[in-house]
This record gives structure tokens, C-alpha cells and sequence, in this order.
């Protein structure tokens, strides 16, 4: 009897799992696709479990395997697939990621109403690859109260005030880079040849490191931050979804990343338990630094239970990767095509060097001089147009919705492609496609002709934190940089923009630097 209802209990277990597997492949996919044609929707047919992901990667394979001339449009090499079905079906289109359809949403109100809709749109992470989930979490993926919680109480550290106080070592930080370089020209006074790129990094490593604990980094902090640029390669490496289960298969990308996982929990658990020793001890004094700020809530969990210091625990880790990856590779990021931008516009190279010795002589750079740097602000602002730091907003829609005469069905995804919707003609004109500063000469509205469409760090309440502190970091490192050297591209600089997470180069930013 009883190996009778064993069985019995196996092939319940067996059946439901096949009929969830079923439904996920092949039913929910084929009538979420039936809705949106209904609606006017138009896309490739779904293909059973891949979607699209086949013609994906044919087209970045494609679009990866050459650099473009720099003033060429990007979007065809950063964006391929959904520029293909724009061109294909229309605006009014959707893409396949694994069995879940996408909806392209282009419409600028539309987009306003999605990012504000925060129950019935929420972050896409939930749907990623959970090599990518590893890599997201704390303030970027709370919804509700506890997002609100946690932005209030994160909010003090990134008031501009505060930030000015951190300018000093941006300062620090940006001339010892700047000094090793001098030191690196030939004594016959010939142009050096150096690729900038991992330099920007590791000046916003140390930036973000002194933000989140009062310090350059020590070398844990700097072993840290190496395996989180491992675990982001991994991820990258990772198919947009994944076969649910497979994460506990022994396949190598998810052994080392649970590896990673196991010493990254390791190693911010060591440095939080000594930091709340630190408080106990009455050695914590001033103002508290990020590091406090997370930290909070294992101090009050500890007067809960175990099982409560535990999840706070785990935020901390959460919030303590998103700062590094959000604070760390997309302001190395911007600062890298600003360069790149100013090394090809040679004239505003000229005119922007002029306006920072005007403003800074030879003195050290204040947060006070950073409003007179107009000329500067412009100029990141264009790359920010046209490189954001990320190219696209997603969503999972959690209820059926309807915004417009568009109802968008539970389980589906939108995605809302900034990097087309800052070079949208409608918005900014018949130069959109056009590098020029000047468009933000009068401000960002004035831009984009009385719309609110200059969104690089989202919109609305779920702005970026960190958006003032990474145009900081980028105003500070370049004004430093431009009174120091006169640079322009090596011939050998190839321009690769590639989605790696975040817009970045694919091979480096080589630069023929002349010191000044």
C-alpha cells in the first residue's frame, strides 16, 4: 500500500511538473502572443523555449565582429535585434527572450506612466538569468514600503552637499592617476601611448570605496571588487533566461559563481560584524559613511532573532554589490566616451581646457567650482544623450494594465529603449543623430524642446541614487584631466560600443597623451 501511494505521490509530482514546464515553454507564451497581435502587436512567431535568442546572437555575432566609425549611429551595433524589428514591424513591435515576449514601448508618456505604475511594472530582474539576479539587489529591486524605507534612509548620503565633500578626493585620486602618466612620458618629451580605459576604473573603484567606507581601498576591498567584475563577466557570458533548475546543475559558469557568492558573503559579513564592533566600542564617530548606513539594519535585526539578522545580513550584501556595480563600472563608463568624445571633437577639447583654467587656475577642484563648469556640463550631458550609462528600462507586468489604448497582459515584459528614445527626432530635432553640446546650452528642457525625455538615470521617483555622484566623479576626472594632457585617439582605438550590463568599449580606449 504504501509503495502504491509513493508512486502515486511520484507521478502526481512528475505530472505537475511536466504541466508547469508545458505551460511556461509553450501555452502561456502562444496566448501572450495571441493578445498582442490582437492589439496590433507584430513580431517574429515564437519558437518553442529560445524565442528569438538564435537570431540574437546571429546579430550581435554580426554587429560585434567590426568597429563602426565614430560618428556613425551606435544603436545599430549596441542594440541590434530590436532595431531589426522596429525596422521590420514598426514601432508598435515585440521581441522573444526565451518564451517571454517583450514589448517595445517608444512612447514617451507611455514610458512615464510605466515607471511610475510601480506594482503592476517591477524591475525584470526577477526574469533574469540567476547569474545576473546575483549581481542586483538591495535598493534597485525593493518595490513598495521597503523601497521607500530604504531610499529614505540612503537619501542623506547622496545630497550634493555631501557629495562636495568627496570632491577633495576625487581630487586625491584623479592627479595620482594623472602623475603616473606624466611620469610615464619618454625624456625626449614624445607623446605617450596608453589605454586610459582601466584607469578610469580604478579611479571610481577608489571613489566608490571612500563613499562606502570612509577609505581607498584596502586590499580586501580591491579583492572584492576584482571577483564582482568576475561574477558581471560571467553574467555577461549568460543566455538572457535560463531552463528553470539549471543554476543546480554542476555546470562550471554556476559553480564558480556560487564560489564568488560563498566569499562575497564571507568577506562583507567579516567587515560588517567588525564594524558594528567598531559602534559597541565607540570608535565610529563623524558622519556615518554608506557602510553605516546598510549596516543599520543588521544593528536593529540583532535585537530581533536570528532568522531577521540573517536576511539583513543578506541585504547588506545585496546593497554593498549594487553600489559597486552602479557606482563603480557605469561612471568608468561615462567618463570613458566623454574622453573618447573630446579626444574626436577636437575643438571642444580647446574650448572646455580653456573654461577649466579659467575657472580652477592651478588650484585644487571644489564641489563649489563644479556649477561654473557650464561648458563641461553640456558636454557630458551630449554623452549622456547618446551613450547612456544604460540603454534600455525593462519591466515584468505583474497585473494586466492598460496605459493609452494599450492593455499590457500579466507575464509579459516591457522594454523602453532610452538609447533610441534620446535620438528620437520628435524629441530633438532633425540633428538628433548629431554630436552637439550646445543643444544643452539652455538647460536640459530647452534640449528637448520643452519634453522631459533626458533620462539616462531613469525617471521619476526611482531616479538613480548615485546620478549626482557619477556626473561628479566624471566633471572632476575630466576637468584634472584636460589641464594636464592634450590627448586624441591613437590610430589604433577602434570604436566598439557593446552591451556588457552597461554601454562600455569593447577593446579599450588607446589615447596619444602631450603633457601641458
Amino acid at each position: 500500500m504504501w509503495a502504491s501511494i509513493l508512486i502515486t505521490t511520484v507521478l502526481a509530482l512528475l505530472l505537475h511538473t511536466a504541466w508547469r514546464f508545458l505551460n511556461w515553454v509553450w501555452i502561456q507564451p502562444r496566448k501572450l502572443e495571441k493578445l498582442l497581435r490582437k492589439q496590433g502587436f507584430k513580431g517574429n512567431s515564437y519558437k518553442f523555449l529560445f524565442g528569438d535568442a538564435r537570431e540574437a546572437a546571429k546579430l550581435y555575432e554580426e554587429a560585434y565582429s567590426k568597429p563602426i566609425p565614430i560618428s556613425d549611429d551606435v544603436t545599430h551595433r549596441a542594440f541590434p535585434l530590436p532595431i531589426k524589428t522596429i525596422k521590420t514591424y514598426g514601432e508598435k513591435s515585440f521581441i522573444w527572450v526565451g518564451p517571454i515576449p517583450v514589448m517595445l514601448v517608444m512612447d514617451l508618456d507611455a514610458i512615464k506612466i510605466i515607471l511610475n505604475k510601480f506594482n503592476s511594472f517591477q524591475k525584470s530582474f526577477k526574469a533574469s538569468n540567476p547569474i545576473f539576479k546575483r549581481l542586483v539587489g538591495g535598493l534597485i529591486v525593493y518595490e513598495g514600503e521597503q523601497w521607500s524605507r530604504n531610499r529614505k534612509k540612503l537619501n542623506p548620503a547622496f545630497h550634493m552637499e555631501k557629495l562636495k565633500e568627496i570632491v577633495a578626493t576625487m581630487h586625491t585620486q584623479a592627479t595620482e592617476i594623472l602623475d603616473e602618466w606624466s611620469s610615464m612620458i619618454p625624456k625626449d618629451g614624445s607623446p605617450l601611448v596608453v589605454d586610459v580605459y582601466p584607469y578610469f576604473k580604478h579611479f571610481t573603484g577608489c571613489v566608490v570605496s571612500y563613499a562606502m567606507f570612509s577609505s581607498t581601498p584596502t586590499p580586501l576591498v580591491k579583492r572584492t571588487f576584482n571577483i564582482i567584475s568576475e561574477l558581471t563577466h560571467i553574467a555577461n557570458q549568460a543566455q538572457p533566461f535560463s531552463i528553470p533548475g539549471e543554476q543546480y546543475l554542476p555546470i562550471k559558469k554556476y559553480r564558480r559563481a556560487n564560489e564568488i557568492e560563498d566569499e562575497l558573503t564571507a568577506t562583507f559579513t567579516g567587515m560588517a560584524e567588525e564594524r558594528l564592533a567598531q559602534r559597541r566600542a565607540g570608535q565610529r564617530t563623524g558622519e556615518p559613511d554608506l557602510f553605516d548606513l546598510v549596516v543599520d539594519e543588521v544593528e536593529e535585526a540583532d535585537i530581533k532573532d536570528k532568522k531577521a539578522r540573517a536576511a539583513a545580513m543578506y541585504e547588506l550584501i545585496q546593497q554593498c554589490k549594487l553600489f559597486y556595480v552602479a557606482g563603480h563600472e557605469s561612471t568608468a563608463n561615462l567618463i570613458a566616451w566623454t574622453i573618447i568624445m573630446l579626444a574626436y571633437h577636437q575643438d571642444w577639447q580647446t574650448r572646455i581646457r580653456q573654461e577649466v583654467v579659467r575657472v580652477l587656475g592651478d588650484r585644487n577642484i571644489t564641489g563649489d567650482d563644479l556649477p561654473s563648469l557650464k561648458m563641461l556640463t553640456m558636454f557630458i550631458n551630449e554623452v549622456m544623450r547618446l551613450y547612456p550609462p544604460a540603454i534600455e528600462l525593462s519591466r515584468v507586468v505583474e497585473e494586466d494594465t492598460t496605459v493609452g489604448d494599450v492593455t499590457f497582459p500579466k507575464g509579459a515584459m516591457v522594454m523602453m529603449p532610452i538609447i533610441l528614445l534620446h535620438r528620437n527626432p520628435k524629441i530633438w530635432g532633425d540633428d538628433a543623430l548629431e554630436f552637439k553640446p550646445e543643444r544643452f546650452a539652455e538647460g536640459v528642457l530647452k534640449a528637448a524642446n520643452g519634453h522631459a525625455a533626458f533620462i539616462p538615470f531613469g525617471w521619476g521617483l526611482r531616479t538613480c541614487i548615485g546620478a549626482n555622484l557619477s556626473t561628479i566623479e566624471a566633471k572632476v576626472f575630466t576637468a584634472l584631466f584636460l589641464r594636464h594632457f592634450s590627448f586624441e585617439l591613437s590610430p589604433t582605438y577602434a570604436h566598439t560600443p557593446s552591451v556588457s550590463i552597461l554601454l562600455q568599449p569593447q577593446y579599450g580606449i588607446p589615447l596619444i597623451l602631450r603633457k601641458l
